[in-house]
């Protein structure tokens, strides 16, 4: 220690500029700084059913394709309309990586005139061909198996505008490899060579998705110019899965800016009406901000990409480490006053030598519970877990050379004669001698209560929930879901049965049953399959099902134009596939994305009688359901490991069980309470709130650990276990108070967000922060004045 104390104190000026340049570096680096919200970071790594999902996608096409909804007040297929919504089309197709767009002006019209099936091989009928009948358009639109509730709205008023973006083929097939890999590497069937490349592979792929997303932000904001200039005669409203993945980028990204300086903000205004002095508000915020780039600049040096999950990353670092500097400014203060007398240098070393055991201790434990996070096995969290397991590092380190280094520089601080105890935990403790026992009554209730709400909690909750109901991407959303048949596809993909369908009248009575059965669920939107080919068919057949001899002609005389929009996307061959394409309802506030699976499933096999084996469910809400239900698992698990980790932390730094034990009790506290109030307000958790308990156990636990580190150390005086209560709560209660308030104001800011995750966030934070603070102010000096444990 001798060593340290004389290069922080005598070489100060060496070792900051040292520390400068490093920060330098790091900052440098920023520039790269990349945010994710990419399908890959909604999914689970090495998910089966994602590799499956990608065949899929390469066999029928993405599904990641944009919608533009069409509102007009007057007549949709109006030929002024008509000629707003063609220059329309053309400007969207002007864009360089659009690859198609689709809409009522080019699809295939069957019944507009009505086509018998001979004249169905040989006319080709758009509007933008100019030989539809305009009057009967509007009601096929409206009333076509294919078209209704789909590209038009059931009332004629509101039309989908389809764009298709192009697809970098590299990088899909270096994707693709990557996913299979995975699995293999799940199931410990990849040597060393393989492992290494795929490593390779999986920084191709990182470095590859960075370009597709800023190309694909730059085509989105590209499409939204032309939705604004051309929202004079209609409302146009953007949708789609590449438009949600970029706005959470944008949201994140404006959050982690806006909010950080807010949090910077507010640190300060507290720090100066607590301290009331500029040395002790511009040190601590400088140091804080400093930590907090540092470790910014390092995810951007090794390419580490932020998500949802380790959006906040920034705000948690920079009051973790400002917590630290608290811990020292308050105790510095506090021996100042205590002796006047002491020199500047031994008063910045005796600070050090009485801080540094409990604030190694607090990061070591608030280290273990982040990394309680690496066994989710979800790819987001676990990285999450790393940015905060080597956050918290930096913050000690920087904090306990950057204190003493700039301390050692400037003069001694004038500290004048100032209570060092403060009305409120003084209050705390009275409250604990007069009233413990019936703390412990009122806390076995809220135990009761929380428990009851943990056991309602669940993880099903629905994009178009992320976002307030004011802003454009909820309200363009929700029209898209209400007028246009839904907007998060599901599919079920039927293996075998490809070939026989067309001869089988049996099997085709069979997927009638299971279209009818999809399209009859509160859940879903619009089901399209093969079925809704039969249909049209019938129709053209004067209401006649075909049998199957006239169904092998016809199908063959289908014009290539119309083959891609009834046939194609619902019917291969070559792998025996039939595909069922339904679009569930978000705005379904009864949405149960795993139960309506499970029913689905259910129906397919037990009531219509396929095979289980046969069939098999994709799409992009499949794998986010199974993202979600790990979440859920991982949760649990991970509760579980860092209470023990901090337990086994506990007896390491208190060499007590009894006292580890009295510990670790009000350390439970705060992620139950958080629990249980989101299971009582049916608040699912999702990516963001997942974290919370981890981060409210790491951070109670340091309020822990600094209040049974002082209470042994002022129980030396006088063994007096009531006594040196009253001491503890006028001397470290102080830091503690002092930590968690301005911790709590600063999360209490994201409320303000337009992201409800980050909102839930930044509320359940707040009050696991003051949950903490008081079970550490209240219940911990209880359970230790009841038990009375060897110090």
């Amino acid at each position: 220690m001798n060593l340290f104390f004389n290069f922080v104190l005598k070489k100060s000026l060496l070792g900051l500029t040292l520390l400068l340049i490093i920060a330098g570096f790091f900052v440098s680096q920023i520039p790269n700084f990349q945010l994710d919200a990419s399908s890959d970071s909604l999914v689970l790594e090495g998910d089966e059913n994602l590799a499956f999902y990608q065949r899929v996608k390469n066999d029928y096409g993405s599904d990641d394709y944009l919608v533009i909804s069409y509102q007009v007040k007057g007549e949709l297929l109006d030929s002024k309309q008509l000629a707003h919504l063609a220059q329309f089309k053309q400007s969207l197709n002007n864009i360089e990586q659009v690859k198609s767009v689709t809409s009522i002006l080019d699809v295939p019209l069957f019944r507009s005139p009505p086509l018998s099936l001979v004249e169905l091989a040989d006319e080709n009928i758009t509007i933008e061909n100019g030989n539809a009948n305009l009057d009967l358009a509007i009601d096929e639109f409206k009333t076509s198996p294919l078209y209704a509730n789909n590209l038009v709205s059931k009332d004629g008023k509101t039309t989908a505008i389809l764009i298709s973006l192009k697809e970098n083929q590299r990088f899909a097939t270096l994707r693709n490899t990557r996913d299979q890999m995975r699995i293999k590497r799940n199931n410990n069937s990849l040597n060393e060579e393989q492992i290494a490349k795929l490593k390779s592979i999986e920084k191709q792929v990182l470095r590859n998705a960075s370009l597709q997303s800023d190309q694909q932000a730059k085509t989105i904001a590209q499409i939204r110019t032309q939705i604004h200039q051309y929202s004079d005669k209609a409302s146009l409203f953007l949708g789609g899965l590449p438009m949600i993945t970029t706005d959470i980028v944008s949201y994140i990204s404006s959050d982690l800016i806006v909010f950080s300086l807010a949090v910077i903000g507010l640190m300060t205004l507290i720090l100066a009406i607590i301290f009331k002095g500029l040395r002790w508000v511009v040190m601590p915020i400088g140091i804080s901000i400093t930590g907090a780039l540092i470790m910014t600049g390092l995810l951007a040096f090794l390419e580490w990409k932020v998500t949802v999950i380790s959006s906040n990353f920034f705000s948690l670092l920079l009051v973790m480490t400002l917590s630290v500097i608290i811990h020292l400014v308050v105790r510095y203060r506090e021996l100042s006053v205590l002796n006047p007398a002491l020199e500047s240098q031994q008063l910045i070393k005796d600070t050090l030598a009485q801080m540094f055991k409990p604030c190694l201790f607090t990061t070591l434990t608030t280290f273990a519970a982040f990394s309680s996070l690496l066994i989710s096995g979800i790819r987001p969290v676990i990285d999450f877990g790393w940015m905060m397991s080597i956050g918290v590092t930096i913050a000690l380190v920087l904090s306990f050379l950057a204190f003493p280094m700039i301390m050692a520089l400037l003069p001694k601080a004038k500290i004048a004669a100032h209570k060092t105890e403060l009305g409120f935990t003084t209050a705390l403790a009275k409250f604990v001698e007069r009233f413990g026992n019936h703390l412990l009554v009122v806390l076995v209730i809220f135990i009761v209560a929380a428990g009851f709400g943990v056991s309602k909690l669940s993880v099903e909750n629905r994009f178009i929930d992320y976002f307030k109901e004011s802003t454009e991407i909820n309200q363009g959303l929700t029209l898209i879901d209400q007028e246009l048949g839904g907007t998060i596809p599901l599919e079920i993909i039927f293996e075998d049965l490809a070939e026989d369908y067309w001869f089988d009248e049996d099997l085709r009575a069979e997927i009638h049953d299971v279209h009818t059965y999809l399209d009859g669920l509160k859940e879903t939107g619009k089901v399209l399959s093969i079925d809704t080919l039969m249909s049209i068919l019938t129709q053209a057949n004067d209401g006649e099902a075909l049998n199957g001899f006239f169904l092998n002609i016809v199908r063959g005389q289908i014009p290539e134009s119309a083959k891609q929009h009834v046939l194609t996307p619902y019917i291969s061959e070559d792998n025996g596939q039939l595909r069922i394409v339904i679009r569930v309802n978000e705005t379904n506030k009864a949405l149960k994305r795993g139960k309506l699976i499970e029913e689905i499933n259910h129906h397919l096999s037990d009531e219509l009688g396929f095979r289980p084996e046969s069939f098999r469910l994709s799409g992009m809400l499949v794998l986010y359901n199974n993202m979600l239900q790990s979440l859920f698992d991982s949760q649990i698990k991970t509760i579980a490991v860092v209470f023990g980790i901090i337990f086994i932390m506990f007896l390491f730094v208190f060499k007590s069980i009894s006292l580890s034990i009295l510990a670790l009790i009000p350390n439970t506290l705060p992620s139950l309470f958080i629990l249980g109030i989101m299971g009582l307000s049916n608040i699912p958790l999702d990516l963001m709130t997942i974290t919370i308990s981890a981060i409210a156990i790491g951070i109670g636990v340091d309020n822990a650990i600094h209040y049974i580190h002082r209470f042994k150390s002022e129980f030396k005086k006088d063994g007096d276990y009531l006594k040196t209560m009253y001491r503890s709560h006028a001397s470290i209660g102080l830091a503690m108070f002092y930590t968690s308030i301005t911790v709590t104001l600063g999360f209490l800011i994201l409320a303000l967000s337009n992201f409800i995750p980050s909102i839930y966030f930044g509320i359940f934070t707040a009050i696991a922060m003051l949950s903490a603070l008081l079970a550490n102010l209240t219940l911990l000096p209880k359970l230790i004045l009841m038990v009375k444990p060897k110090i």
